[in-house]
């Protein structure tokens, strides 16, 4: 299982991470955003939103993220502040980081390149697919 917080409240998974129970609660999740298109949520009563990322970023992802990206990082921030978050996608290397750092390039003075150099520090293995000028 991999995990990390990258912001005080806002974490990064893999996808097993999303069926514990127990990290959930200790976590103390509010929301889980669950970045695949293939898994299904737990159950149990949290609030879920899905974002059908694929496994491989493709082209069809990278126009969802460019379509969309307004209205999922200013959820992020509109719940940051009362919730805790869990972005989880299927290593949670990618692209889970991938929208932290696109929240963190809207609402942040940080460079692109301090943006990534924040994020490795949390985890060496993390590893943004696409190049985060490209989206914003």
């Amino acid at each position: 299982m991999f995990y990390c917080e990258i912001l005080s409240g806002l974490w990064i998974s893999d996808i097993d991470v999303m069926y514990s129970k127990e990290f959930l609660k200790d976590n103390h999740i509010d929301i889980i955003m669950n970045c695949t298109i293939h898994y299904n949520f737990p159950e149990i009563d949290i609030e879920k939103h899905r974002l059908p990322f694929s496994e491989m970023m493709n082209e069809r992802d990278i126009q969802m993220i460019q379509d969309n990206i307004d209205k999922i990082v200013h959820f992020i921030n509109e719940e940051i502040e009362t919730k805790n978050i869990l972005l989880c996608c299927y290593n949670g290397k990618s692209i889970s980081p991938l929208l932290v750092a696109l929240y963190m390039k809207k609402f942040s003075t940080l460079s692109t390149k301090n943006i990534i150099e924040s994020l490795k520090t949390k985890h060496s293995d993390i590893n943004l697919p696409i190049d985060l000028d490209i989206i914003l």
